[in-house]
């Protein structure tokens, strides 16, 4: 857009605290404008409109980082690293400009007499309302990986599809997040109770902020890996047409095998979901076998570990989390007298 172009090529790299107020400065206009224009659903429009204000730079980015990547000849973390470095530290620096733009916003409007309840009504519709207990709690765990997994997944496969149009799912969980840990430590503070207000929301950020970045990284690993693979079938036309028509007969053959597993395993959800996961990456990892191209089938390759190491990262992430719920006393108390929201 306009801000990007005042800057060389390199700018967001050379200077990542300026893609941290690119975030910021877009966010802001996308909340002001999305509640302008589209009052009813404000809180979804918003990230819509940032998600797309970002774009056009990182599909230069990406496009950087295609071309490191067919390079390579051999995975390893290293390589990983130092070929996507550039990519993964914008879009984290992004990631965390969303996500406390929406915090600060949900946190301060109220008190200038902002109904946030409905500027952010989509955001705070996610809410679920947990509370610490005592002890590591497997169902818990299990709830935050598998109604994530598919954000996760929907991260890499949105991006391989279009590009960076993952960013959206990016930007949405950092504006979740921020705007839920923002609006419930100004009500637990408002109810009266915990710390108070600026005391909450310092307990919230930083009792959270370790699972916060784990799964945050997650879902930036699964759009830079989607995203570098997108730009790497689409420079091959030949590799690209087949590549559709494999991609479209393995997202039917899903279909086919989920509703098998459903009926035969209706008394065991959880195996059912499971096999549904075990089943994608299987699907994935033969892809790469569509291209002829020895250069491109190494990039698919190295991308594919690269979205394993995403799903490795978000299990710690929902792992820590878990553990952060069960037996944080500070963050249970805020939570607590938040009350439901």
């Amino acid at each position: 857009m306009v801000l990007e172009h005042l800057f060389p090529e390199d700018w967001l790299e050379r200077k990542l605290r300026y893609a941290f107020i690119l975030a910021v400065v877009y966010s802001t206009v996308s909340i002001v404008v999305a509640r302008l224009l589209f009052a009813a659903n404000s809180g979804i429009v918003s990230v819509i409109f940032a998600s797309l204000l970002l774009m056009p730079y990182l599909e230069k980015l990406l496009e950087k980082e295609e071309r490191k990547e067919i390079k390579e000849r051999s995975f390893s973390i290293r390589r990983f690293y130092m070929d996507n470095q550039e990519a993964l530290k914008v879009y984290g620096v992004l990631f965390l400009g969303v996500y406390l733009t929406y915090m600060l916003y949900t946190f301060l409007l109220p008190q200038f007499g902002v109904e946030v309840g409905s500027v952010f009504r989509e955001q705070l519709a996610l809410e679920l309302n947990l509370r610490g207990g005592s002890f590591f709690s497997g169902s818990t765990f299990l709830s935050i990986f598998l109604n994530n997994w598919w954000v996760l997944l929907a991260c890499f496969l949105v991006a391989l599809i279009a590009g960076d149009g993952a960013l959206f799912f990016i930007a949405w969980n950092a504006s979740s997040w921020g705007t839920i840990f923002g609006f419930r430590a100004l009500e637990a503070a408002v109810n009266g109770g915990a710390y108070g207000a600026w005391a909450n929301l310092l307990i919230i950020v930083a009792i959270t902020l370790p699972h916060v970045l784990l799964e945050g990284g997650a879902y930036v690993l699964a759009a830079v890996a989607g995203g570098v693979l997108s730009d790497d079938i689409v420079s091959k036309r030949a590799a690209m047409d087949k590549f559709v028509y494999y991609f479209i007969g393995a997202g039917v053959g899903f279909i086919v095998l989920h509703s098998l597993y459903k009926v035969f395993f209706a008394a065991l959800p959880l195996v059912a979901q499971l096999l549904d996961i075990a089943t994608i990456l299987f699907m994935l990892h033969f892809l790469a076998y569509v291209f002829d191209d020895p250069h491109h089938k190494e990039v698919f390759q190295y991308n594919y570990y690269l979205f394993l190491l995403a799903i490795l990262l978000f299990i710690v992430g929902a792992i820590v989390e878990t553990l952060v719920l069960s037996h944080s006393t500070l963050l249970a108390t805020v939570y607590a007298a938040a009350g439901s929201f």
